[in-house]
């Protein structure tokens, strides 16, 4: 966080920030160690200052704190107020995802949002047409965040939500969608890729250009077969199919 011209770094254990002083008086940094730090909401001025924007030919998303606001006519509203929890449709990976999903035949079909974060992606699923949405996330923290965005949404009612690994998950699902980085979709891969159903569609964003290859290695197989690819900015997001 910034005060001013400070900058107030947080850590979990004392450890860390005694390492973390060290390596800054090595360096010749000012600065001073704290223990009691006040509760704030540090993105706080970030929703008073926000504004919908536009995400592809169907989404109005409002991150800033709830209010009455409507979207243009013909887009459908997603209000997902900034939190800890990663998805306001701002990064180029989360925007990547919502237009993959824009892409694909949703009515009545199940999906399955893996690292849900926010619940933007389910929830963009269901509103698209799902007919229902399980979303999951090892950080309880963001299933608390998501289960409080689901209830704000008329079709929030088709969404489930739990925190635990992507091991815990049973069936299979049409779509699959998951917004990882490539470390995090490769320690979940083994658990998530037999979750798409025959002729099912896994949705991976979160890719930086210079991994795509590494990607591609590892889904890469006679079972699957790349469907389509988006990119901006430097990430990715790529589309593959199960055969």
């Amino acid at each position: 966080m910034e005060e001013g011209r400070d900058l107030v770094a947080c850590f979990r254990a004392a450890t860390d920030a005694r390492a973390a002083g060290r390596a800054l008086s090595e360096r010749g940094v000012r600065h001073r160690l704290v223990t009691d730090i006040p509760e704030g909401d540090p993105l706080e001025s970030f929703r008073l200052a926000s504004r919908p924007f536009l995400v592809g030919a169907r989404f109005w998303i409002d991150p800033g704190d709830p209010s009455a606001a409507q979207p243009p006519a013909g887009r459908i509203a997603l209000r997902l107020p900034a939190t800890r929890a990663f998805g306001t449709g701002a990064h180029q990976s989360t925007r990547l995802a919502l237009l993959a999903l824009e892409q694909e035949r949703l009515d009545a079909c199940r999906v399955l949002d893996a690292g849900t974060g926010s619940g933007i992606l389910a929830l963009a699923a269901v509103a698209l047409g799902a007919k229902c949405a399980v979303g999951f996330d090892t950080d309880a923290e963001a299933v608390f965040v998501a289960r409080e965005n689901v209830r704000r949404h008329a079709f929030g009612g088709r969404v489930s939500l739990f925190a635990g690994e992507a091991a815990s998950i049973a069936g299979k699902f049409p779509l699959v969608v998951a917004n990882l980085l490539p470390r995090e979709f490769f320690a979940a891969s083994a658990a998530l890729l037999p979750r798409v159903a025959a002729r099912g569609r896994f949705l991976l964003s979160g890719i930086p250009a210079n991994e795509e290859e590494a990607v591609l290695r590892r889904i890469r197989s006679p079972r699957w077969s790349l469907a389509g690819r988006i990119a901006e900015d430097g990430w990715t997001c790529l589309s593959v199919e199960r055969v």
